[in-house]
């Protein structure tokens, strides 16, 4: 199998319904890209579609055809050349018919291009068993082959060696040739490899099928790219319909949904409490003047409110991206809170104060801007963008020495100064620097009494909730009755 990597392109597997007789291969090719000369005033006098030209050419391959090469044609014609059976059909083959030389060929299975996908195991097998026997443990590995999972090993390397394979392979032809046509440099690059599984019926390709105009493929010789691109297309044959897949996976997706039903629970919230998860994603960050930017975050949440999750935390350090003509920061990353209030509680916002730092290669770490959200639970998905400012001292010359040597100082002791800007000390002032944008998502969840919940779940405090209330019921039916029977007797006989 590791012929299948040599392309350090991602390998398809494709399981067929049809004979493989039915595959046709389609390789497109075309050369790169690259500048071209501004066209000539009379190249528009004569025609504008010369202009835009597709240079792309278009091969076509059934399984197993064999299309020749420059070179194999000058080698074929002569009978001198050819020696085994193979060679001798060729020869046959390009005296009875016209045969075109083609920059893109095949080689079928009876050429032996490239080893088998069993050959590597049947190998390895081979070189592992002489290893043993130069150890001088033959009696001892037979043992274990007999008794072991190693014997499950050697069994299912044998197994796989049986499997039968079948090959085709797609090659470009960048070899040089004079005026007569005949061979200076010969250089083949394999642009497809097609390795047929016989005994379970599927087939490996590599690379797999992509498109020449969104995800073209380079031809590569040695590591270096030569000047064309290239794309794959396969058709497995007119009888191959695409809803009988469709129907497959419908099936298998109710199956899944009935199955999905049976796993899920739903753990339903205590009574008169008030469930709010919150997810909040910090985004990206914009126009900042310093590079390598973190964000660090404090949480405040009212007194009312139980949490669970990191109230104060830090992003990891990245570097900018130029985007749009502007610097921007991407962080991705995510805050989750679990929060647990009673349903009758009046919430205020939740405080949330962002501080964006910068660092460089001396260790210096500058307060960048802080920015200030006051979030509201409100369920539904929400999206804001945060203006960051940054405290300066009074004294700008100072300010900005301070901050170019040691980094600055921290002017703000209390993150509150940004919620409530009366507090704010006379001797800075504001800078606005960035902005930061912010996703978050809230779902609140409520338990009504009286209302089911769809299997809930028993391993929690409101399933004791849930039996005290059927005891209470319980309780005031038999009150009732009791209070029915006797409500005729006098007091003394009760």
């Amino acid at each position: 199998m590791n012929d299948f990597v040599r392309f350090n392109k991602v390998a398809g597997v494709y399981w067929l319904k049809d004979p493989i007789k039915n595959v046709t291969i389609k390789v497109k090719l075309k050369p790169k890209d690259v500048p071209i000369s501004l066209p000539k005033f009379e190249d528009y006098t004569t025609s504008h579609d010369s202009i835009q030209q597709d240079r792309s050419q278009e091969y076509t391959f059934k399984w197993q055809e064999k299309v020749f090469s420059a070179w194999e044609l000058q080698r074929y014609m002569d009978i001198h050349n050819c020696i085994t059976d193979t060679e001798l059909t060729y020869h046959q083959m390009i005296e009875e018919s016209d045969y075109e030389p083609s920059k893109v060929f095949t080689y079928v299975h009876d050429d032996f291009y490239l080893p088998l996908p069993n050959d590597s195991n049947k190998s390895n097998v081979s070189s592992l068993s002489s290893c043993f026997e130069k150890l001088w443990l033959k009696e001892r590995v037979s043992g274990v082959v007999e008794r072991s999972s190693m014997g499950n090993l050697f069994k299912s390397e044998e197994s796989l060696s049986s499997e039968q394979w079948t090959a085709m392979h797609v090659v470009l032809d960048n070899s040089e040739y004079n005026e007569d046509s005949h061979l200076l440099l010969k250089q083949e690059l394999t642009l497809i490899s097609l390795y047929h599984n016989t005994t379970h019926n599927y087939l490996i390709m590599s690379p797999d099928v992509n498109d020449l105009e969104l995800n073209p493929y380079d031809v590569e010789a040695a590591g270096i790219r030569l000047e064309y691109q290239y794309g794959i297309q396969v058709d497995f044959g007119e009888t191959w319909h695409s809803e009988d897949l469709v129907t497959l996976l419908e099936k298998l997706y109710k199956k899944w949904l009935k199955r999905h039903k049976q796993l899920v629970r739903v753990s339903a919230p205590p009574l008169d409490r008030r469930l709010v998860c919150l997810t909040l994603e910090i985004l990206t960050a914009d126009n900042f003047d310093m590079d390598d930017l973190y964000v660090e975050y404090h949480i405040k949440i009212p007194e009312a409110v139980q949490c669970d999750g990191a109230l104060h935390g830090r992003t990891h350090v990245t570097r900018s991206s130029c985007q749009d003509g502007s610097e921007k920061w991407a962080f991705g990353y995510i805050i989750e809170l679990g929060l647990e209030m009673h349903i009758g509680t009046e919430i205020t916002p939740l405080q949330m104060f962002f501080e964006v730092i910068s660092t460089d290669w001396w260790g210096r770490h500058r307060t960048e801007g802080y920015t200030y959200l006051p979030l509201t639970l409100t369920p539904g998905r929400h999206k804001k963008q945060l203006s960051c400012s940054r405290p300066q001292e009074n004294d700008k010359m100072a300010a900005e020495s301070r901050r170019f040597f040691v980094g600055g100082c921290h002017l703000i002791k209390d993150l509150d100064i940004l919620a409530k800007p009366q507090l704010q000390d006379a001797n800075f002032t504001y800078v606005s620097t960035g902005l930061l944008n912010l996703r978050w998502d809230v779902v609140s969840q409520t338990h009504i009494p009286g209302f089911s919940t769809p299997q809930p779940s028993t391993s929690s405090s409101s399933a004791v909730l849930l039996g005290a209330e059927a005891v209470l019921r319980q309780y005031r039916k038999a009150r009732a009755k009791l209070a029915a029977a006797t409500k005729d007797l006098p007091c003394g006989d009760i």
